[in-house]
């Protein structure tokens, strides 16, 4: 996710951008949740002025057209069309105008890991970032934006997918640009996320990987469980089946290869954990991806 041309060492603790796999972890698991009952675009002819307020949650303030200053505690920060600002839970904030028309979208939003952890108190992204016109961010939220202007029934209804498609999105775009600076987590975590990657298809041990890293295996579950909610393992797990259902596109494959290159040596055993992670065995889970072709 380098902005640049230096090499980047997924397994330096000094350098502050965050590591791949750690990205795809937060992807993959983060649970979104959209708070109150809808999102909001406010269009003001007069000027934009909110009272000081705070929130229990992340707002995420999308000015759309326009000039505003927002303070956060006694910060001013100044924002203009396209900016995208991050007001964290518990800061007290408010507005005030700068330019009489100003058109803006407002999110609030929740997100979590397994274990309860604050996705963006784990990756820390910026407070306030410029969305260039033409990037993925900025079509959705220029599209959520227009959405949260039609009925509010309606608006209740998509305001979840909103809230999940916006986030992720957002932290995609931060990410490209070297903007997520991550707090520090040991190190041990970035080193297993890697090597991980490594052993989809490799039979592996708790042992294996306390071994490889010189750890006992309890630390390693105490320490992957303190950081992002889960032990190694149940990562591990996740990621072959993952694998294992964007393989099953493939319908020259069978179900026992797929299995064997993910790692499961056993195809009744695969099944049962591919039905307790997707709800079909891979095999329903392959037809439901082309009912047609089964069908009559």
């Amino acid at each position: 996710m380098s902005t640049g041309d230096d090499p980047y060492d997924p397994r330096d603790p000094d350098d502050p951008r965050v590591t791949p796999p750690l990205l795809d972890f937060v992807l993959a698991n983060a649970q979104i949740r959209a708070v109150g009952a809808m999102g909001s675009r406010q269009v003001r002819d007069n000027g934009y002025t909110l009272v000081r307020r705070t929130v229990p949650d992340y707002n995420l303030i999308f000015l759309r057209q326009g000039r505003v200053t927002w303070v956060l505690g006694d910060e001013p920060v100044p924002l203009a069309a396209g900016d995208l600002l991050v007001v964290p839970p518990g800061v007290p904030h408010h507005a005030t105008p700068v330019s009489r028309h100003v058109v803006i979208g407002s999110l609030h939003v929740e997100a979590t890991l397994a274990g309860g952890q604050d996705v963006f108190d784990l990756l820390r992204p910026p407070r306030v970032r410029t969305v260039r016109p033409g990037t993925r961010l900025a079509a959705h939220l220029r599209s959520a934006v227009a959405e949260w202007d039609r009925d509010a029934r309606l608006t209740r209804l998509t305001l979840p997918a909103w809230a999940q498609l916006v986030t992720l999105e957002l932290l995609v775009h931060d990410a490209e640009l070297g903007l997520l600076r991550p707090r520090p987590v040991d190190p041990v975590v970035a080193w297993v996320l890697d090597e991980l990657t490594e052993r989809i298809g490799r039979r592996t041990t708790l042992d294996d990987l306390a071994g490889r890293f010189g750890f006992s295996g309890q630390h390693l579950n105490r320490v992957f469980g303190r950081v992002l909610g889960v032990t190694p393992l149940q990562y591990l797990t996740r990621l072959r089946l993952d694998r294992a259902a964007a393989m099953l596109t493939d319908r020259q494959l069978t179900i026992r290869a797929v299995a064997r290159e993910v790692g499961y040596d056993d195809p009744y055993y695969f099944s049962r954990a591919f039905r307790a992670r997707f709800g079909r065995s891979p095999s329903e889970y392959r037809r439901h991806l082309d009912p047609v072709s089964h069908s009559g």
